[in-house]
């Protein structure tokens, strides 16, 4: 009797979610990308949030009454949005023609919609409340530490994102311009934008690493990498800002590489920066703004 021919190994297939057993094996097989081109990948990104970081600080220090970043009006806002993607676009562009990253190194991978969305709702949740614990913690214990040094009156206004610095409060008081902040700002200059630098990044960083880290742990350490990088890239908002911005891209990149998917970290980035942005809104027309902003 003739024996059966051998078939070939069958990969498990992937889940819709982005969390089935399969993807440690699926991003073993993604193939790696050179180390020379990582180089100038990683490089590349990482010199445009730095530079921009660089620059609007030193705008916002040399001004007296500097302007936010974000335009107060709607023809304004949209140029500013056109110009901030069309910048991204050519660093991007730039840093994928020498590298051409894959699909699965930029975590391009096939979602459900409905489990995105659902995942993205609940980790921006998850991000506001982890982040707001540990920023209100550092505050915590910078105060009792200045109090244990016998100061009086202490002022925590420098740990204070500066968030005047990046958008004018009233200005959404108009509700077009509200919505578009909301949504084109939040979910597309913000989080498609800024989770596609990460993306790339992360697959510079990890393409650089030795065989040892390959893996988890090198996961680790270039999601910090880009979460430092990240964090310096708001610089404009000062201190605070640096902390906070670092710690969400802390969260970002831990939820880019635990679901190997951009459209989670994206709408989980979108959701928390709409939010935030609604708040404000809504602090400003409850009067409590100017509380916040001049103790």
């Amino acid at each position: 009797m003739e024996t059966p021919p051998e078939l070939p190994p069958i990969l498990p297939s992937e889940d819709s979610h982005g969390l089935g057993s399969a993807q440690p094996e699926l991003a073993a097989a993604a193939p790696r990308i050179a180390a020379w081109r990582g180089w100038i990948l990683m490089l590349v990104m990482a010199s445009y949030p730095l530079s921009l970081g660089l620059i609007g600080a030193e705008r916002q220090q040399g001004d007296s009454s500097p302007e936010a970043m974000l335009p107060e009006t709607i023809g304004g806002l949209w140029a500013s949005c056109g110009l901030n993607f069309g910048v991204f676009a050519a660093f991007f562009f730039v840093a994928w023609a020498v590298a051409r990253p894959g699909a699965e190194a930029l975590y391009l991978r096939r979602s459900s919609p409905w489990a995105a969305l659902g995942f993205g709702v609940v980790w921006s949740i998850a991000l506001r409340v982890v982040v707001a614990g540990m920023v209100l913690a550092v505050m915590g214990g910078f105060w009792l530490w200045a109090r244990a040094q016998g100061e009086g009156a202490v002022s925590l206004d420098g740990f204070r994102p500066k968030i005047e610095n990046v958008i004018t409060p009233s200005a959404l008081h108009d509700p077009v311009y509200l919505l578009m902040v909301l949504t084109v700002v939040s979910f597309v200059v913000a989080g498609l934008r800024e989770e596609l630098w990460r993306a790339a990044m992360l697959a510079g960083v990890l393409s650089i690493l030795p065989e040892r880290w390959q893996g988890r742990r090198g996961e680790i350490l270039a999601v910090g990498i880009a979460a430092v990088i990240f964090g310096l890239g708001h610089l404009p908002q000062g201190a605070g800002g640096v902390f906070l911005t670092g710690l969400l891209g802390i969260g970002l990149g831990a939820i880019l590489v635990g679901h190997r998917s951009l459209w989670i970290a994206v709408l989980a980035h979108g959701f928390f920066d709409a939010t935030s942005f609604f708040g404000l809104w809504a602090a400003d027309r409850a009067g409590l703004l100017k509380q916040i902003l001049h103790p």
